[in-house]
Order: C-alpha cells, then sequence, then structure tokens
C-alpha cells in the first residue's frame, strides 16, 4: 500500500494503540485510533479508511454492525495472540498476524497490493 493509506488501529488493551499509533505515523501513513468497536463503525462512517489494523475484539458489537464492518471495503488486518488467534475472530480479516508482532511483517502486510 501507499503511504497515502490511512490506517485505523483498534485495540481495547491500554499501551498498543498508542505505540502502533506512533510508529505507522513515523512511517508516513495517516492513522486514527477507535477505542471500541462501537467506535470503528462510527469513524468507518465518517471518514475514508483503507486498512483497519485491530485486535479483534468486537465484544459489544450486535450482528448488523458485524456486517458493517465485513461490508465495507476497508482491509481488515487481525493482530491476535498466536494461542487464542482462533477463538478471537469475531469479523473475518482479509489478514491475520500473530503475536508477539514483528514491525517489518507489519510493514510488509502495509505494503503489499491488495
Amino acid at each position: 500500500m501507499l503511504r497515502s493509506t490511512k490506517i485505523l488501529i483498534h485495540d481495547e488493551r491500554p499501551d498498543s494503540p498508542e505505540f502502533l499509533l506512533e510508529i505507522v505515523v513515523d512511517r508516513g501513513y495517516k492513522a486514527g485510533f477507535a477505542k471500541d468497536g462501537n467506535e470503528i463503525i462510527a469513524m468507518l462512517s465518517n471518514d475514508q479508511y483503507d486498512v483497519v489494523l485491530t485486535n479483534g475484539g468486537y465484544g459489544e458489537l450486535n450482528p448488523d454492525q458485524y456486517m458493517q464492518i465485513q461490508s465495507s471495503s476497508v482491509f481488515i488486518i487481525d493482530i491476535a495472540d498466536s494461542h487464542t488467534q482462533n477463538h478471537t475472530r469475531d469479523v473475518k480479516a482479509d489478514l491475520y498476524l500473530s503475536r508477539p508482532l514483528l514491525i517489518s511483517e507489519l510493514w510488509k502486510s502495509l505494503e503489499k497490493p491488495f
């Protein structure tokens, strides 16, 4: 993806979003942060994002909201602990990355054409 790609970061863990936001912005991407699934829905409705980078925890969303995320044209990258990855896939992602996350894997994921 081009550096003009706009990334929406979602992670419910308190330390991760700030770190991810900082590194993707430092790399030249535009980025925003959503603290929960409802905020993802609102931000996708109000702004154009190319990628959602998420931990996959959408527990508070209803089935219609799940469908909104899945039917959007946004590319979803799910980052999850490798031992829980199969259990956290509430919304089908286009790409799955495992924690601990290698930053080089993230850059490769964001730079290849979709």
